[in-house]
Parts: C-alpha cells; sequence; structure tokens
C-alpha cells in the first residue's frame, strides 16, 4: 500500500473506463463490463484513496458505483459541466477520456465533492423505476404535442401509442408503490412529505429515492445539492440576473411540478409567490424561488420530523 493518499478519477464510455489515479501520476483503461470493473476494484482496494470522482453519465456508471461501494471505496459523482468548467479554468483545453481522467482526480482533491450515500439494492431499483416512469411520461408529452398536429393513420398510431403509455405508466405506479410499501422507513418518510400541500405521491417517493440527503443537510448544502441556490452574476456595478445552474436534475424538474400544484394549494407558497410577482418579478423567477422555498422546507421537515400539519390542523410553517 502506498503511503500517501490518493485521489482517483475515472472517465466512464460505453465501451471503457478511463482510469487516472493522482499524485502517482498512474494511468490504466479497462473495459466497461462487470468482469473488468471487479479487477479494477480489487486493484484500488490496494491504494489509500480520499476519494474517486466520476461524472454522471446517463447510467454508464452504475455498474461501477455499485461494486466501488460494495468494496466500500468513497465515490463522489459530479455533474460533467463541473468537470468541464474545472478544466478549463485550470487551463486544461484539450479533451481526451484519458486527460478527463486526470481532471476528475485534480477535480476530487482541489473541490472534495460530497460522497454518494450508499444505496441498498431496494432504493436502486426504486430509483430505476421513478426514472423509468419519467421516460415514459417524457414521451407521452412528445406523443400528445404530436397529436393535435396529425391526421388520418398517423393521428390513429399515435393515440394508440398513447393509450399504450398511458397503461404503461399505471402499471410503473403500481410497482412504484409496491416497491415502497415493502419498506416502512420509505413509507414513513413518504407519508410525512406528503402532509406538505402539493407534495403527492410521485414527488415524494422521488424525493425519498433520489434525494436521500434531504435532511441531513444544511439549506444552502440541499439547495445547492438539487441546483436551486440562486447563483449571483456581478461584476462591479453591474447587477446581473441571479441564476440557478447544476445539481440533480430530474429532482428539481419534479419539484418544479409540486411548485406548480403548491401555488394553487399551499397557502404558504402561494402567498409568497403573489409576493415575488408583486414586487416586479417575473412568474418564471418567482416558480423557480417557490420552488428553493419548498426545497428548504422540506429539507427543515424532515430534519426536525416536524410535518406540514399537526393534529389540530393548524399550518406548521417552517422559518428555515
Amino acid at each position: 500500500m502506498e503511503n500517501i493518499s490518493q485521489w482517483v478519477g475515472i472517465d466512464v464510455s460505453k465501451a471503457a473506463l478511463d482510469v487516472y489515479i493522482r499524485p502517482l501520476g498512474k494511468a490504466l483503461k479497462v473495459a466497461n463490463t462487470e468482469v473488468e470493473i471487479s479487477h479494477l476494484v480489487e486493484q484500488l482496494k490496494s491504494y489509500d484513496l480520499n476519494l474517486i470522482v466520476l461524472e454522471a453519465t446517463g447510467g454508464l456508471e452504475t455498474e461501477l458505483i455499485i461494486q466501488l461501494q460494495a468494496a466500500l471505496l468513497p465515490v463522489a459523482l459530479i455533474n460533467p459541466r463541473m468537470g468541464r468548467d474545472f478544466a478549463k479554468a485550470t487551463g486544461r483545453l484539450a479533451k481526451t477520456d484519458a486527460i478527463d481522467a486526470q481532471i476528475l482526480a485534480q477535480f476530487g482533491e482541489a473541490m472534495k465533492p460530497q460522497v454518494l450515500p450508499i444505496q441498498s439494492e431496494e432504493a436502486r431499483q426504486l430509483g430505476e423505476l421513478i426514472s423509468r416512469r419519467r421516460q415514459l411520461v417524457e414521451i407521452q408529452t412528445a406523443e400528445k404535442n404530436r397529436r393535435s398536429r396529425s391526421r388520418g393513420k398517423a393521428l390513429a398510431d399515435i393515440e394508440a401509442h398513447i393509450e399504450y403509455l398511458e397503461g404503461r405508466l399505471k402499471q410503473l405506479n403500481q410497482e412504484i408503490e409496491q416497491l415502497t410499501q415493502k419498506n416502512q422507513q420509505w413509507i414513513n418518510k413518504v407519508n410525512f412529505l406528503k402532509t406538505t400541500p402539493g407534495i403527492g405521491q410521485v414527488i415524494s417517493t422521488t424525493l425519498v429515492s433520489d434525494l436521500p440527503e434531504l435532511g441531513q443537510l444544511t439549506a444552502k448544502q440541499i439547495s445547492r445539492l438539487v441546483g436551486v441556490a440562486p447563483i449571483n452574476h456581478d461584476s462591479g456595478q453591474h447587477k446581473g440576473k441571479r441564476m440557478i445552474n447544476g445539481g440533480r436534475a430530474h429532482v428539481r424538474a419534479t419539484l418544479y411540478m409540486g411548485a406548480v400544484v403548491a401555488m394553487r394549494h399551499n397557502p404558504v407558497i402561494k402567498a409568497f409567490y403573489e409576493r415575488l410577482v408583486e414586487r416586479g418579478k417575473s412568474k418564471k423567477l418567482a416558480l423557480t424561488a417557490c420552488v428553493h422555498k419548498m426545497l428548504v422546507i422540506l429539507n427543515a421537515m424532515v430534519r426536525d420530523n416536524l410535518p406540514w400539519c399537526i393534529s389540530d390542523n393548524k399550518k406548521t410553517i417552517v422559518n428555515s
């Protein structure tokens, strides 16, 4: 075993994994298969590792994460844009898989991203089902948009596809519900989150599956993790618009749906939205602010084990 701590960057592609160990300068390339990943993990276990950094690649990294976590190796998963921006900031403009692995190792040492929490097999399955449901909803929306522009046999085919998708979504919802019911902790957390007006079964289940850090981080930390923390764009006398970026886009999109419902049915979010619009904020910006506020409230609720509605039906307002 080496005497100094190492930082590992792994660039993931469909066919291969490019690995770089810093500061040893050791680079290797292995196939992105279950067997080769197993061999790689055995090699990495012989080092004194601080952190292994990967980029989210739409699922290509799943098997690698599973095996690394099973070996109790610390893994961080970052947004690809973060890695690319870091490369530009350090003057590394060239881009190859080997260079990307070096950049990820350097990013890990410099930025120390948060280690991924270890998921159980059931939690992983739940996340995959929720992800699949999200994909089918996107396909269904696209087909509904095409329906208004179609005629004749094409229209009939689209309507048949929409009907099929509705059936698949119904079945997926049942499978998600069944899997959730097998875990009492999930049931309790889902029901707890659903006490919030605007948070239904789909949103609460998504948060349980894809945001296990909820309630364990500060308001600023959870906002950055999801990508709803407003980022300043100021320079000198110029005051730019504050924007959101990065984070877990699918969680953010799910919370947007909740915020839209909350603006009508949640008295706190509704009043907050109306105040922002009255002050001249655009509706889009006000909605984004509502998403941020909802996340902060949910985080505080889970942290303090304090539901939205208490027994006497008075609203519990979380100030965080």
